[in-house]
């Protein structure tokens, strides 16, 4: 099912004109890591209201934590609920193909975010780090496999994985197990579920329909 979700959103936006009620627009250097150089609207728009949502979720169920760790919860909510969007847009993968950047840098670096969240929840850092470990793996061999038909299958066979590994652990907290299975998601399904599959050429054929 995942697998025919991912698929029919990269159908929808291949085929979807481009008119003023979305139409692409440039994108300020300092976030083109996030979106790319270019656009549409409405992804912008669902990144930024699925942030804002995920931040929410997170705060309502953020038990028992001190005001510094609820913070950063709230920050990496708004990172990694955000990334889930834009991590499927063609202009997000497209940029870090065309300017040369290292597709397993890009998953690697969110051990960052794995971290944060380690520290936060302390007692949770064995299972946090054996998920976002094969979640990580699973992406990085999902982008080795870019160049056949197998890319998409092998990053939901390892969110699979994910979503059964987190189940191990029905005590852990809300936020912490949301922000993992959401991470997961956006790298391996999103970003290297989809990685090589779009360059900017065709974003400038969109541009100029």
């Amino acid at each position: 099912m995942l697998l025919e979700v991912g698929r029919k959103h990269f159908a929808e936006i291949k085929s979807e004109t481009v008119g003023t009620e979305n139409k692409m627009v440039n994108v300020p250097k300092s976030l083109w890591k996030l979106h790319g150089k270019q656009a549409y609207k409405s992804d912008l728009i669902l990144t930024y209201l699925l942030a804002i949502i995920v931040m929410f979720f997170n705060m309502l169920n953020a038990k028992d934590l001190a005001l510094w760790e609820i913070i950063v919860i709230a920050v990496l909510s708004v990172d990694i609920g955000g990334g889930v969007v834009s991590n499927f847009t063609k202009s997000t993968i497209s940029y870090y193909k065309e300017a040369g950047l290292s597709p397993h840098f890009f998953v690697w670096f969110h051990t960052l975010q794995t971290l944060a969240l380690m520290f936060v929840y302390n007692q949770f850092y064995i299972p946090a780090a054996v998920i976002m470990a094969v979640g990580m793996t699973g992406a990085s061999i999902a982008v080795v496999f870019r160049k056949t038909v197998f890319q998409l299958q092998i990053s939901v066979f390892f969110f699979a994985l994910v979503i059964l590994l987190a189940s191990f652990y029905p005590e852990m907290p809300i936020p912490l197990k949301t922000l993992l299975l959401l991470m997961s998601f956006k790298l391996m399904v999103g970003f290297a579920g989809h990685y090589g599959k779009y360059t900017n050429t065709d974003i400038q054929v969109l541009i100029k329909e």
